[in-house]
C-alpha cells in the first residue's frame, strides 16, 4: 500500500533545499573598533561601591528594602552627573507568588543624534549578598556614568533594573516603557562581572526565543573582552549546540528576553551564562581586578558602537555560525519542511489508495491518534501538577540552581510516569494494540505524524528539523515483519531519537545543568517556555513512532506495499 518509489522521489525538494542552504551562507562582519574613551574607567571606585552594596544591603530580593535602598543610592549617584537626566520606571510583578512593587532607575546622557545605546545592570539578587554579580554590576554601571558624561555621538541610557532574578521583569519593563525603543541600536548588559574565578562564555548572546543576537555586536564585545580583560573568548559553541539553543530556546540572563523581543543585545560576563551559586558570590569572591577589566570591556564595547556610522550589523534574524560564515535560519526551516514532505506524500498517497480500496481509513486515523494517549496523558499530568503547585512555574529565564532535584521533583516524576503507564494500560484494555490495528493503520500513522510534524514546524521549525527522523518511522511498519526487520526497526527508532537527545544534552551541557537537567526542562514546560503546541506536537510524533513499533512487533501479517 505504501509507494516507496514515490517516497524516494519526494526527497528531491530536500536535495534542492540543501543546495539552497549552501548558497545562502553569508560572511560574518568584522567587529567594530572602539575609539579611545575620553575618560578612563576607575575600577577601584566601582569595586569599592560593590563592596558597600554587598555589606549594607546584602538582601536585595526584587522589591525588598535592600533593593529599594540600592535604587536610592544609584539615583543619588546619577543625580551628581550634570549633563544627565534621571528618571524612574515603576511597575508590579510577581515574585515568589506575591505581587511586589519594583522600579528601574535610569540616567539619560543626550548625544548628538537620535541613536541610543542602552547599558543595563541588574541590582537584585536571589541569594544574598550577590557581591560578584549584581553588586559588582551596579558598581560598574555607576562608574560608567561618570566615564560617559563627556562628549559622545549617540545618546546613552544607563539603567539599574530590578527583577532580573524574577524572569527578567526589569528589562522587559525597561524596553516596554522606553519611548525611544525604535532608536536603540544596541543593549549591553553587565552580567556578574566580578568573579574571581573566571569562566567562559565571557560574551553571552543566548535568547529566550529563536532569534539570534547581533553577530557584529557579539564579536565587538568579544574583541573588547579579549583586549581589555585579556580573556580569550574561546572557540565558541559548535554548530550542533547553536542549533540546539534555537531549537530549545533556553537563554539565561537579562540579554535573553531582550533578544527574544527582537532587540540587539549582548551580555558581558566574567562567570559565564549560568548565574553564580551563592557560595561563589560572597564578598571574598568579588575581585577588584576582574571588576576593573570587565568594566573597561563594557566601556570599550559601548565606545565602539558609539563611533560606528550605524547600528551593528545583525546578520540574519536567526543563524548558525559555521566558521566565518552564517547559515540563515530560513534555510534550516526550509530544509526541515522539505524533509517532512516525503513522509507526508507517502502518507497521503497511501490513504488515497486505502480509500479507493474501501478500507477503514477513518478507524486507522483514530487508532493512530490514540497511540499518542500515554504521551498526552503524561503531558496533561505535568500541567495538572503545575496548576496545583507541585511543579513550580518560575518565570523564565530563572536560575536553575534555585530549583534542584528533591522530593517534590521525585513525586512529580512518579505521578507523570504513573499516568503514562495508566494511559498505556487503557489503550491495551480497549484493544488499541498492534495486533488489532485496522489494515491501513500504517497510513493513519503517517497522516498523524505528518500533521504533528507540520504543527511542530509552525511552532519551532528548528526543533522540527531535529525530529524529522522520528516522523518517518511509521514506514517501518510497511515492510515484512521478520526478526531481522524487527531488530532493524528497533535500531532505527533508537537512531531517530538521537538528534533530539543530543539537542537536550547540548543545552544541558551549555547551562551546566548536570543531573538537574530533566527537572529544569520540566519547569520550562510548566511555565510555558517550551510551549503547549510544541509539546503536544512532540507527543503525537512520539506516539506515531511507538505505534509503528507496535505494528512491527504485532503478530499480524505483513502490510502490503508497492516497493518499486
Amino acid at each position: 500500500m505504501i509507494n516507496f518509489r514515490l517516497y524516494r522521489l519526494s526527497f528531491v525538494p530536500a536535495l534542492l533545499a540543501v543546495v539552497v542552504a549552501m548558497f545562502s551562507l553569508e560572511g560574518a562582519p568584522d567587529p567594530l573598533e572602539p575609539a579611545t574613551p575620553p575618560t578612563a574607567f576607575e575600577g577601584d571606585r566601582a569595586a569599592a561601591l560593590a563592596r558597600q552594596i554587598a555589606s549594607t544591603a546584602p538582601d536585595r530580593s526584587p522589591g525588598s528594602e535592600g533593593d529599594a535602598a540600592v535604587a536610592d543610592l544609584v539615583a543619588n549617584r546619577f543625580d551628581e552627573i550634570p549633563a544627565g537626566a534621571v528618571s524612574e520606571q515603576r511597575y508590579e510583578t510577581e515574585v515568589d507568588g506575591e505581587q511586589r512593587s519594583l522600579r528601574n532607575v535610569l540616567l539619560t546622557l543626550p548625544g548628538d543624534g537620535q541613536a541610543t545605546v542602552l547599558i543595563v545592570a541588574g541590582r537584585d539578587t536571589a541569594a544574598p549578598p550577590g557581591a560578584a554579580s549584581s553588586a559588582a554590576a551596579t558598581g560598574i554601571l555607576v562608574e560608567l556614568a561618570n566615564a560617559f558624561r563627556l562628549s559622545h555621538a549617540k545618546t546613552f541610557v544607563l539603567a539599574s533594573v530590578s527583577g532580573s532574578t524574577a524572569g527578567g521583569a526589569g528589562v522587559r519593563e525597561l524596553i516596554d516603557q522606553l519611548p525611544e525603543r525604535a532608536s536603540i541600536e544596541a543593549v549591553i548588559v553587565i552580567s556578574q562581572p566580578g568573579a574571581s574565578a573566571r569562566a567562559r562564555p565571557f560574551v553571552v548572546g543566548s535568547s529566550t526565543g529563536t532569534q539570534s543576537a547581533s553577530v557584529q555586536l557579539e564579536r565587538t564585545a568579544e574583541r573588547a573582552v579579549e583586549v581589555q580583560a585579556e580573556a580569550t573568548p574561546g572557540a565558541g559553541e559548535g554548530a550542533l549546540t547553536q542549533l540546539s539553543r534555537i531549537a530549545i530556546p533556553s537563554g539565561l540572563g537579562d540579554q535573553a528576553p531582550l533578544i527574544g523581543a527582537g532587540v540587539d543585545a549582548v551580555a558581558i560576563s566574567s562567570a559565564g551564562e549560568r548565574p553564580l551559586a551563592a557560595t561563589a558570590d560572597q564578598p571574598d569572591d568579588a575581585s577588584p581586578r576582574t571588576i576593573d577589566s570587565f568594566g573597561r570591556a563594557v566601556q570599550a564595547t559601548v565606545s565602539a558602537v558609539d563611533v560606528s556610522a550605524g547600528a551593528p550589523v545583525h546578520g540574519p534574524a536567526t543563524y548558525v555560525e559555521l566558521g566565518d560564515n552564517l547559515l540563515p535560519g530560513w534555510a534550516l526551516a526550509a530544509l526541515a519542511l522539505a524533509l517532512i514532505l516525503p513522509a507526508g506524500v507517502a502518507a497521503v498517497d497511501a490513504c488515497a489508495r486505502a480509500r479507493r480500496e474501501e478500507l477503514e481509513i477513518g478507524g486507522a486515523l483514530a487508532w493512530a491518534a490514540a497511540r499518542s494517549l500515554p504521551f498526552v496523558g503524561g503531558l496533561a499530568a505535568l500541567y495538572a501538577l503545575a496548576a496545583v503547585g507541585v511543579i513550580p512555574r518560575p518565570e523564565f529565564p530563572f536560575d536553575p540552581g534555585l530549583y534542584g532535584l528533591g522530593s517534590r521533583a521525585a513525586a512529580a516524576f512518579a505521578a507523570i510516569v504513573l499516568i503514562f503507564i495508566a494511559s498505556a494500560w487503557l489503550l491495551r484494555s480497549r484493544r488499541i494494540t498492534g495486533g488489532r490495528a485496522p489494515q491501513p493503520a500504517a497510513c493513519g500513522l503517517g497522516a498523524v505524524a505528518t500533521v504533528a510534524a507540520v504543527a511542530l514546524w509552525v511552532a519551532n521549525p528548528y526543533l522540527a528539523l531535529l525530529t524529522v527522523p522520528a516522523v518517518h518511522l511509521w514506514l517501518l511498519a510497511a515492510r515484512e515483519r521478520t526478526p531481522l526487520r524487527r531488530a532493524a526497526a528497533v535500531l532505527a527508532s533508537a537512531l531517530a531519537c538521537l538528534p533530539l537527545i543530543a539537542a537536550f544534552g547540548a543545552v544541558a551541557d551549555a547551562l551546566h545543568l548536570g543531573t538537574d537537567a530533566p527537572w529544569t526542562f520540566t519547569l520550562m514546560v510548566a511555565d510555558g517556555q517550551i510551549g503547549f503546541l510544541t509539546m503536544l506536537a512532540l507527543c503525537f510524533v512520539a506516539g506515531t513512532a511507538a505505534g509503528g513499533l507496535a505494528l512491527v512487533f504485532s503478530r499480524g501479517g505483513p502490510v502490503q506495499a508497492d516497493t518499486q
